[in-house]
């Protein structure tokens, strides 16, 4: 199941961008979620989108490569937190660096691969710190959490220290 599971965590990225995710993905959430109380799409939602959005952000508070990106970044982390939602605030960060959007690209892989491998199904559009229990596995979901919105925010930290060197001629 990891294997399905990380395609389906790669394609969660490209799927809300070409609008396909409103049309067919949260349409399956709630078919799921109504069959059985929890969703397989809606464990991959959480740690895909939800978490990578956070991890992206949150590398963007600790290190931005512009200063008006701290603040940015801030509001879009809080929301992604509190809420479970606004995967959107990681966009300005995805479409200036093509690294930022590999970066997600991978930890919605990576998120989906442990969603995948932990057998975890959950709701999505609820606070980070709420969702793992209401899952099936609160363990797993909580590992793909981390996993996904660590990734992220690696990458994205390591992508801005590069850019800033590049900005400054070698210097961080």
């Amino acid at each position: 199941m990891g294997g399905k599971a990380s395609v389906a965590g790669l394609v969660m990225w490209p799927a809300v961008m070409f609008g396909i995710y409103h049309s067919v993905i949260l349409p399956l959430v709630l078919v799921e979620m109504s069959e059985k109380g929890h969703s397989f799409f809606g464990a991959i939602d959480m740690t895909s989108l939800v978490m990578v959005s956070l991890g992206i952000t949150l590398a963007n508070i600790v290190r931005p490569r512009s200063s008006g990106e701290r603040a940015l970044a801030a509001s879009g982390a809080s929301i992604n937190f509190f809420f479970g939602t606004f995967v959107e605030a990681a966009y300005p960060f995805m479409f200036a660096d093509k690294r930022v959007f590999a970066s997600a690209l991978a930890a919605a892989t990576v998120g989906g691969a442990v969603v995948g491998i932990t057998g975890s199904e959950a709701t999505a559009y609820l606070p980070a710190f709420v969702a793992p229990f209401v899952s099936t596995n609160a363990l797993g979901l909580t590992l793909a959490m981390v996993a996904a919105a660590g990734t992220a925010f690696i990458l994205t930290l390591l992508s801005n220290i590069s850019a800033s060197r590049k900005l400054t001629g070698g210097r961080a």
